[in-house]
């Protein structure tokens, strides 16, 4: 018999070691159920007996031992998911747009997705390529518990910096954000030291939220779509426009371009341009054609970024992360901005993975973007607070000059950049 009220519990104490979960559930015909166990387990079922006050009963106990409840968004059946043959995401549909080069390259990063997601999180969250839907160990979690967990993970870094991993004031916001976003955890006592060691371990932590967040919209218009009928026209979620690029002129300049900047001390420097795809993102369009182009000193440059990043940014445009947020970014010498390169090695090392201390990619992708400088600054020093002072709109820190190895710009409004074309790189 179907559930009538069903709701899920986590309880997470470092001290007492406890990573737990209780599931209660009360049918049709008035019967309660419990589940429970360690998170990433099965757990054991039990049935209790009927009735409503045994059921709020039950709650009333577990939430005076210390547990919260998760919400947690409910996921298409079989008997009304979509299609089988369509992609993870609105993404095949609104970014290929039936062209099938494009609507491969798209199941790619899909998948590539789907294998970031299994790491970051120990392999206790998957994402359905049928539905779309990331489901963590106890269901899948809401946009809500991702943007609290996002707040909490922001202040682990310096605790992490400093391998303090023992005071209370990390360890009690790590416990709030395991019951944000239930992970499987070590079973000794000590686990808190072992889930996030370092800065990669923020790093991958950050990335996960962030797909998390990202495919949330298009899984919850699947169900949407899966409960209303395939009838149902898709709400537009990718405003994106992309083609393949088959123009001999425009290839054999985009690859001047590139070798113009390629610098053979860079680990990237081996990988060699493939495919070249023509991207327009609408919205980021239309802020750089009321903004950025009126302001002037045009520069075209290269943007690289891991392959897992790829989705989220053709559904939202680049975004500025700050420099203390979820995700920890190496090299932001010059504070929270959009940076870019001329020298095309230096941001596909971005791309390649060598920044991060994560795996290496051996087909990555970059992008190629008009940068509106306006009046750039050379700046004089490097800090997470550094800024253009008043009468710029940029930094441009010329490599060998100005305190860095690499020519290095950054703009402070994504309304400054335009992106052009999505270039594929392979060994």
């Amino acid at each position: 018999m179907s559930a009538v009220d069903k709701r899920m519990y986590v309880l997470t104490d470092t001290r007492a070691n406890n990573n737990k979960f209780w599931e209660i559930t009360k049918d049709a015909s008035g019967m309660v159920t419990t589940r429970n166990g360690r998170v990433g387990s099965k757990g054991q079922t039990r049935s209790l007996g009927s009735g409503d006050a045994l059921f709020q009963r039950k709650i009333n106990e577990k939430e005076r031992k210390g547990y919260r409840q998760i919400e947690i968004v409910g996921a298409p059946s079989a008997s009304n998911a979509v299609n089988g043959s369509e992609l993870v995401s609105a993404a095949e549909e609104q970014i290929g747009q039936g062209n099938a080069v494009v609507a491969e390259l798209v199941r790619e990063l899909a998948k590539i997705n789907r294998h970031q997601i299994i790491a970051a999180s120990g392999g206790q969250m998957d994402v359905d390529l049928t539905t779309g839907v990331i489901t963590t160990p106890l269901g899948v979690v809401t946009a809500q518990n991702i943007a609290q967990a996002r707040a909490l993970l922001e202040g682990f870094t310096p605790y992490v910096e400093r391998q303090d991993f023992d005071t209370p004031n990390f360890m009690k916001p790590l416990e709030e954000y395991l019951m944000l976003v239930p992970q499987k955890v070590g079973s000794k006592r000590g686990w808190h030291r072992d889930f996030i060691t370092g800065l990669e371990s923020l790093t991958q932590q950050g990335a996960l939220l962030d797909q998390l967040e990202a495919s949330i919209e298009t899984a919850q218009q699947r169900m949407r779509e899966a409960e209303g009928g395939s009838k149902k026209p898709a709400e537009k979620i990718f405003d994106v426009s992309m083609s393949i690029n088959d123009d001999p002129a425009v290839r054999k300049r985009v690859m001047e371009f590139y070798k113009q900047g390629r610098q053979s001390m860079h680990a990237s420097h081996r990988l060699k341009p493939a495919r070249i795809f023509d991207v327009s993102l609408g919205a980021m369009d239309r802020d750089y054609d009321a903004d950025g182009a009126k302001l002037g000193g045009v520069m075209e440059l290269w943007h690289g970024t891991r392959a897992h990043n790829l989705l989220s940014i053709l559904k939202s445009g680049l975004i500025i992360p700050k420099s203390r947020g979820s995700i920890h970014v190496t090299g932001r010498m010059f504070g929270d901005g959009l940076y870019f390169s001329d020298q095309s090695t230096k941001s596909l090392n971005y791309a390649y993975g060598y920044w991060d201390g994560g795996s290496r990619d051996s087909r990555c992708y970059m992008f190629l973007a008009d940068v509106a400088m306006g009046a750039p600054w050379h700046p004089d020093r490097t800090g997470s607070s550094v800024k253009p002072p008043k009468g710029y709109d940029s930094v441009f820190a010329r490599g060998g000059k100005d305190i860095v190895r690499n020519n290095e710009m950054i703009v402070y409004r994504t309304s400054q950049a335009k992106l052009k074309y999505l270039v594929e790189f392979e060994a």
